[in-house]
């Protein structure tokens, strides 16, 4: 017998859709989203059995056997997918607090400064991370990937997630390797991600162009409805207590032996270089758009 394909979590009532991943199961198909089986330990509450990725059912297969549309819920509230206890974590920083900072600013200035972040959670047991492109757009952060990729629609479906980001300013020599450092700004934002409908998606895409390139949307066609349906895009919330924000600043300590050893500081810093045409604006001996100029002139040396 197939299974059933319960539509639903009996945790959170997340929608589990037959052909997509992000559902795990028991041995009777007790089924929950893969957020909430890490605050259940990934063992199933009604039953004691372990909880498995549930395979997809596509194509043919779930026209001759279609997902069940029975929704079962458990009468136990749920904590929040992906939390281990009654509300989600409060983070703090353990080494070297001194350097932390939980003011709001400091976070969206770094957040508007990178280009890029690594976006971690865990996937059938395994630690999943990919670096992937980004955009703050007020109080969440705007990610994007294609639909294929079934990872990313697992984190989607509300896995616990980590975005980390970071800025490294500087090399600071030491009188000894022991105690050179760097400047830097890190931060990693704690959450659940939420994918954006149909109304939400497109402009969320749009955000993410004009993030990275400053007036390209207006040079180029929009969108077609197909590259937006291949495209998956989701947000993050920037909440209050779920994320923690560490910098360095200033150079070496004064050494405390004798030494001739030279010490201070190397800084880093992002620029652009001269932009390189494609062949295809070389044949048509297009002018280097107001968006790409803009870009240079932005991260100018």
């Amino acid at each position: 017998m197939p299974l059933t394909m319960r539509p639903g979590c009996e945790c959170c009532d997340l929608d589990l859709p037959a052909d997509q991943v992000g559902a795990v199961v028991c041995s009777f198909e007790c089924t929950f989203c893969s957020g909430c089986a890490e605050h259940l330990g990934r063992e199933c509450p009604n039953c004691g059995g372990q909880l498995m990725p549930r395979p997809t059912r596509v194509g043919d297969a779930l026209l001759r056997h279609p997902a069940s549309v029975e929704r079962i819920v458990g009468e136990t509230p749920c904590p929040g997918r992906g939390y281990a206890g009654g509300g989600a974590p409060v983070q703090r920083l353990t080494r070297k607090p001194e350097r932390g900072t939980g003011e709001r600013a400091a976070l969206d200035e770094l957040l508007d400064e990178v280009l890029a972040g690594t976006l971690s959670t865990v996937v059938d047991g395994r630690p999943w991370c990919v670096p992937m492109l980004f955009a703050r757009d007020g109080d969440r952060i705007l990610l994007h990937g294609s639909t294929g990729a079934g990872a990313l629609r697992q984190v989607a479906a509300g896995a616990p997630a980590a975005l980390t980001v970071v800025s490294v300013d500087g090399l600071v020599v030491a009188h000894t390797t022991f105690e050179s450092s760097a400047n830097y700004r890190s931060a990693v934002v704690h959450g659940e991600l939420v994918t954006l409908d149909d109304a939400d998606r497109e402009q969320a895409l749009d955000v993410i162009s004009e993030r990275l390139v400053p007036g390209r949307t207006g040079e180029v066609r929009p969108m077609t409805r197909r590259e937006q349906v291949a495209t998956l895009a989701m947000a993050l919330p920037i909440t209050d207590g779920r994320w923690v924000l560490k910098a360095r600043s200033g150079g070496p300590g004064d050494p405390d032996e004798e030494t001739t050893a030279w010490t201070g500081v190397v800084p880093f810093r992002t620029v652009a270089g001269d932009p390189e045409p494609a062949p295809h604006a070389l044949a048509l001996g297009a002018p280097v758009p107001a968006s790409v100029q803009g870009l240079v002139a932005r991260w100018g040396r």
